[in-house]
């Protein structure tokens, strides 16, 4: 049982056989040819960065990413952002995943029985089918069900991408019931499916990291490949109905920069972008708020996701 989580580590503790997962390996030299390594490390309270100086390496075992550790050493502060000056390291036999990994605290049921509602109540054919493709299949229904939202800024956790897309369904029905003209359908689908691409994207063992392929291609253009290929594997789907759906999964970012390769170009496609969007800011926004709630702070620090820091009170 761990007893020093990173939200309540403070600079100056001494850490003596904590574990911690690794989420991040990298090694590096300084200017002075002096080898050392930077790690992330992360429980289910939150990451923190750790460095190995090279008098140190001697005493640390080899290590990768989804490793979980036991270290000894001291919480210093670089940058005005803490770190772990690590002494001592070593793999960790025995130990609790539930100590290492954040989990969505909602009712895991309740949100797939939203999930399984909406794709039910779909009545256009051809998009039940393509529903069907995924959430009819074991396969993907257990890594939809686990798979986090996000690596690290919203619902960063087991299960976050199913409370993700519960939460988008609840606001796409919402406006729905206000913008009736607005193909159901089609929005529903795109809300289930546009990120699709996160349970390919992401991995998690004792950590929530990014696999090979999501690092090079990203969950955009995963899930548009993964559409697409369920899609062609349906008889007589129609063509322009295939480039809406397809549309939503590459837009659902809205914009360049910010990750699709191409806008929203249908009404859905844009509702679609604009849900995805308030539930992501929203649950960073109360993420921020729960990590500093018992803290004197009145403000946060600059949030970049957000791009503002947040009052607290």
């Amino acid at each position: 049982m761990k007893s020093n989580y990173i939200k309540k580590l403070q600079t100056g503790d001494q850490l003596v056989n904590e574990q911690f997962a690794i989420k991040n390996v990298r090694y590096g030299r300084t200017q002075a040819g002096k080898d050392y390594i930077d790690l992330s490390l992360s429980d289910r309270t939150g990451e923190i960065d750790g460095k190995i100086w090279e008098t140190n390496i001697q005493n640390c075992a080899e290590i990768q990413t989804g490793d979980v550790v036991e270290l000894s050493g001291k919480v210093e502060e670089f940058r005005d952002k803490q770190q772990i000056n690590i002494g001592f390291l070593q793999k960790a036999v025995n130990f609790d995943l539930s100590d290492l990994l954040p989990k969505s605290d909602k009712d895991q049921n309740a949100l797939w029985q939203t999930v399984q509602a909406n794709v039910d109540q779909i009545e256009n054919k051809y998009l039940k089918k393509l529903l069907l493709k995924f959430f009819g299949t074991e396969d993907f229904t257990e890594k939809f069900k686990v798979s986090p939202g996000a690596e690290r800024i919203h619902h960063a956790y087991l299960g976050g991408l199913m409370e993700h897309t519960a939460e988008m369904l609840d606001l796409a029905n919402t406006l729905l019931n206000n913008y009736p003209e607005l193909d159901r359908d089609l929005l529903i689908c795109g809300v289930l499916l546009h990120d699709c691409g996160k349970t390919q994207e992401l991995a998690v063992n004792h950590a929530i990291y990014r696999t090979t392929e999501g690092s090079l291609i990203g969950h955009i253009s995963l899930g548009s490949f993964m559409v697409a290929k369920a899609i062609d594997s349906i008889k007589d789907f129609p063509v322009e109905l295939r480039a809406k759906v397809i549309n939503m999964i590459l837009g659902h970012h809205e914009k360049l920069e910010f990750g699709s390769p191409i806008k929203p170009m249908t009404r859905e496609a844009f509702a679609l972008a604009h849900i995805d969007n308030l539930s992501a800011k929203v649950n960073t926004a109360n993420k921020v708020v729960k990590d500093l709630e018992n803290t004197e702070q009145e403000f946060s620090d600059k949030n970049y996701a957000l791009d503002t820091k947040l009052y607290l009170n």
